[in-house]
């Protein structure tokens, strides 16, 4: 099924059309979109193709052209018809078309072939000149009686006269005889006369009016068509590619032997790039059309905004700062920041040498300012108190020899993945917050009446101490202490999280934060990942290149983003719906087995929390079990009670001491086993080893001498199993009551050790687990740090032997039959997307567990029905129960909630957008009655604002029809159904009419 686009409305009906226009309104209206269609047809005018029989060579045409089963295919056709191309053809057999004769009266020599021309046609000499008078960078090959060689038209006698549309001067000026034009198809030499007529028209100007970009402003002897501009950018934004590279292929389509390459002209064609895309800057943010626009111009002024992020004034309906406070999320600005250290760059050149044609007007904050603030702190070391960060305090500064910037911070909108205006600046020795400082508070200054929420990896430890920090910042850019209190929210990004405590991880969770809805904080890692694919080019550029180049990167980035709005919001609501829907159910279903009580009290305690993160966390359960340090502690004040009133133990070694010393025992047995597994051993681990098990069977023998006074039968117990010559120290069982029968441990052990070691097993498993929990957080920290900072075999090796530091540290190892006792049974995962019983208690059909893998994080989790059974909470006396089910209870909460605010918050998103196009539409409309003397430049200007006026509204309108009613709904319910599960859809709606204001 095909869909035949209708040319756009006019105006008038375009705005009426949209005027009345809400997402998501019209529930119910029916849809078909393909999902490879949307985005690409206008209307509903409907194609249906008939079905036809599929032919072997549509099923394989490659198979088809090489040949198979005894067809011989059709290479040898293509082969013997390239040959022919090298031939004259049957164009050989015919004279030119001119009819033109020489001095023996026979027609005239056709000896000359175009390789850009239509057709094979050979042209006589003045044939092809007068073909080409207009067409002066066209490849030219000429027939020398044997094969065709290569010819420029500079060679034949073409000239091309400049300054006259007619090309033809009463004055020519003659330009450079080297005079080259670089264009797609390679280097040309050219033949250039100026105009020296009485018009006082520049040689530039000249170049310029017929698309010819001059390298220099006075007596150029190079040049770049336009199109050759556009294509190096638009390749280079899409495949990263550097300027070396793409000059290098210029001369190889102009000579790939190098033999007849002309005189490099490298450093004009960076020159000419680095002019052109600035001057592009200047004219797509229309400094053109408005008096002394470039030397007015004004700090961020040349970035591309996010049309759908709250921006006062542009696309805010009117009334907005008085909206219900339960709707005020609707309006919060998302940011996350972060650092990236692969965006490195050498000491190179210098600013003097090679400024930046607009840092401080686009994305990079202004220099001056910048490092002068930076330097006020250059003696001060950050401090990271957070589990796993500490490890990295300055790891990132590692390596900074040499390096003017050892990467760069950057702000970005969370939701969109816009890069601000002024939201990016150079790191000089690692990710210091005063550099963070700067290029956050550069970014949100236009935007101080919004609250703002700030995703960052180390926001626990950012935000420490900032209001101080900021009192430090220049003057234009400090808020009131007051105001910063209160409008700033801090988040970590979601999957960052899993590195951090939790006690930070859990208040800064996006997954809990109100009206957030599911924003991930993440966009700015997957903007690494486009941007990291300059790095190896923009690392030796000067200052100002690199900058000019990653500004330009970031305007590409934010281009696409914008035009790709549409798509993104409608896949984004879609989904939304769904799972909003899926997520209510859900936590309507636990509501049933928790009882009104139950929820009273728990969203009590949840909405205390969220106003204040000083209250009980209802999201963690009882403090972790004492230590095995406290049990001890315990029990030496138990033994010191009990000697002070007389009572003495059986041997001068108390019995905690006693089990203490035999769980020792154990962990050295544990320990020695472990690194026995390694394999075959050298000579020197062989004697190693031996001192160490005879180390600890001494330890054992003097073990047993005590162990006689608390073990009744002792020697019984020993005799049963006496293979001590058999067995090495490490396997000997040592016999604590854990290891005798139950049956007779009450009557072996004295002075209740049974108890004793019970306690300081549980306790031991607690500061293991504790230990473990951070040394997982501090190795997953240090893992991603490797991944997305570390290059070259000396950082690579360093991030190596700190991780396996960390490993021998922490001893991280699996557990063997020796380390369990208790519980045999492996016990499951209540939330395991991958487990075969769904959360109704049923299993799982196979597409249900391909669905479940590919959602990733919290926000699809759904509460296993075990916490949903009826008769849940009949035992109240049981109180891990009960904190178990109420963390269950507000992580389904949260779902449910944070999957509304996406629905509200995507519903919002599409209305600025489209607020936002029109805003701008008319924006340009303004610039458009910008006049000047020159006439034609007045023309061209209006021009420039109208195109600009229309593909604003252009993309207003397929933004309109994508986000049509029918379209999302329809979607939304169709995915519904693939999954068999009943959603009923709301009629949930926001509406405001927003009326915008237009600055001139």
């Amino acid at each position: 099924m095909k869909l035949r686009p209708e040319r756009i409305q006019d105006n008038e009906q375009t705005e009426s059309v949209m005027d009345n226009w809400e997402p998501t309104l019209d529930i119910g209206a029916d849809w078909s979109w393909g999902e490879d269609e949307c985005g690409e047809h206008d209307s509903q005018d409907i194609i249906v193709n008939s079905l036809v029989k599929r032919s072997t060579a549509s099923d394989a045409p490659l198979r088809e052209w090489m040949g198979y089963d005894g067809h011989a295919g059709y290479r040898e056709e293509f082969l013997l018809e390239d040959l022919r191309l090298e031939g004259r053809g049957d164009a050989g057999l015919l004279a030119c078309s001119c009819g033109r004769l020489d001095g023996s009266n026979y027609p005239i020599s056709s000896l000359f072939r175009c390789e850009e021309c239509f057709g094979r046609d050979i042209l006589c000499q003045e044939c092809c000149l007068d073909r080409h008078k207009r067409l002066p960078l066209h490849v030219i090959n000429k027939w020398n009686g044997r094969y065709f060689e290569c010819m420029s038209l500079k060679d034949i006698g073409l000239r091309v006269q400049l300054g006259h549309s007619d090309m033809t001067c009463a004055c020519p000026v003659g330009g450079h005889s080297e005079f080259l034009v670089l264009h797609v198809n390679g280097i040309h030499r050219v033949n250039v006369d100026f105009c020296g007529c009485d018009r006082q028209v520049s040689h530039r100007q000249q170049l310029m009016r017929c698309d010819w970009f001059p390298s220099t402003v006075h007596q150029p002897q190079t040049a770049c068509t336009r199109r050759l501009l556009e294509h190096f950018l638009l390749l280079m934004w899409s495949s990263k590619i550097s300027a070396f590279e793409y000059y290098q292929t210029l001369e190889r389509l102009t000579d790939n032997t190098s033999i007849f390459v002309p005189k490099s002209r490298y450093s004009a064609f960076l020159r000419m790039i680095q002019e052109y895309r600035h001057m592009s800057l200047l004219k797509r943010s229309g400094q053109g059309h408005v008096e002394h626009g470039i030397s007015n111009l004004q700090p961020g002024e040349l970035a591309l905004h996010c049309p759908a992020c709250p921006q006062p004034g542009v696309n805010l309906p009117r009334g907005w700062e008085t909206v219900d406070p339960s709707m005020k999320f609707l309006y919060y600005l998302i940011i996350a920041m972060d650092a990236n250290f692969r965006l490195k760059n050498r000491i190179q050149s210098s600013d003097s040498a090679d400024p930046g044609m607009h840092t401080g007007f686009a994305y990079f904050v202004a220099n001056q300012p910048y490092n002068a603030h930076v330097l006020q702190f250059a003696s001060q070391k950050d401090v990271s108190t957070c589990s796993g960060f500490s490890t990295l305090a300055h790891a990132e500064s590692k390596f900074s020899n040499g390096l003017r910037a050892t990467g760069v911070g950057l702000c970005l909108c969370a939701r969109h993945e816009f890069v601000h205006p002024k939201g990016v600046g150079d790191l000089q020795k690692g990710e210091h917050f005063c550099n963070m400082d700067f290029i956050f508070f550069s970014a949100i200054i236009p935007l101080l009446l919004l609250n703002i929420v700030i995703s960052y990896d180390v926001a626990c430890q950012w935000k420490v101490n900032l209001l101080n920090r900021m009192n430090r910042l220049p003057r234009n850019m400090r808020i009131p202490d007051a105001l910063a209190t209160t409008m700033f929210m801090f988040g970590i990004p979601k999957f960052h999280a899993s590195a951090h405590d939790d006690r930070c991880a859990i208040p800064h969770s996006l997954n809990l934060m109100p009206g957030v809805g599911r924003t991930d904080g993440e966009g700015i890692e997957r903007n690494w990942a486009e941007i990291n694919r300059v790095a190896n080019s923009t690392k030796e550029m000067g200052p100002g290149a690199r900058h000019d180049t990653l500004d330009d990167h970031f305007g590409h980035h934010n281009w696409r983003k914008f035009v790709g709005l549409s798509l993104s919001l409608r896949k984004k609501f879609i989904t939304a719906v769904k799972e909003r829907d899926r997520q209510q159910a859900a936590f309507q279903e636990f509501n049933l087995a928790v009882g009104t009580a139950y929820q009273n009290q728990w969203t009590a305690m949840v909405e205390s929390w969220e106003a204040d993160k000083t209250q009980p966390n209802p999201l963690t359960t009882r403090e972790r079990g004492v230590s095995e340090a406290d049990v001890r502690a315990h029990f030496a004040e138990q033994e010191k009670a009990a000697a002070v009133d007389g009572r003495f133990h059986r041997h001068n070694m108390s019995p905690s001491v006693f089990v203490t010393w035999g769980l020792s025992l154990e962990d050295c047995q544990r320990r020695l086993r472990f690194d026995i597994i390694g394999g075959a051993l050298s000579s020197f681990q062989q004697t190693e080893l031996q001192r160490r098990r005879t180390a600890l069977l001494k330890q054992i023998n003097r073990f047993r001498s005590v162990q006689a006074t608390y073990t009744v039968d002792l020697e019984n117990l020993l005799e049963q199993n006496d293979d001590s010559s058999l067995v090495e120290a490490e396997n000997i069982i040592l016999w604590l009551p854990s290891s005798i029968s139950a049956s007779i441990q009450t009557s072996t052990c004295h002075d209740g050790i049974p108890s004793i070691e019970e306690e300081l097993c549980n306790a031991q498993c607690h500061d293991c687990l504790h230990k473990l929990q951070n040394a997982l957080r501090a190795r997953v920290h240090l893992i991603k740090h490797r991944n997305r900072d570390a290059r070259g075999q000396k950082a690579n090796t360093r991030a190596a032997s700190v991780i396996s530091r960390l490993d021998d540290k922490n001893e991280l190892r699996p557990l063997d039959a020796h380390d369990v006792r208790g519980l045999s049974e492996d016990v499951g995962s209540i939330e395991n997307t991958s487990d075969i019983i769904g959360v109704k208690g049923r299993k799982q059909t196979r597409k249900q567990l391909a669905a479940a893998n590919r959602r990733l994080g919290q926000g699809f989790v759904q509460v296993s029905w075990i916490w949903t059974s009826v008769g849940v909470l009949e035992d109240n006396n049981d109180i891990n129960l009960n904190d178990a089910l109420r963390v269950e209870w507000v992580k389904a909460r949260a779902r449910a909630l944070r999957w509304n605010e996406e629905v509200l918050l995507l519903k919002e998103e599409m209305r600025r957008t489209r607020a936002y196009l029109e805003w701008k539409a008319r924006w340009w409309d303004i610039r458009a009655k910008f006049t000047v003397d020159d006439r034609p430049l007045s023309e061209g200007i209006a021009a420039y604002a109208f195109r600009q006026a229309a593909l604003q509204r252009r993309l207003s309108v397929s933004f309109l029809q994508l986000w049509s009613t029918s379209s999302t709904t329809n979607q939304a319910s169709q995915s519904i159904a693939d999954e068999d599960e009943d959603t009923v859809f709301d009629d949930e709606t926001y509406q405001d009419d927003a009326e915008d204001d237009v600055e001139d």
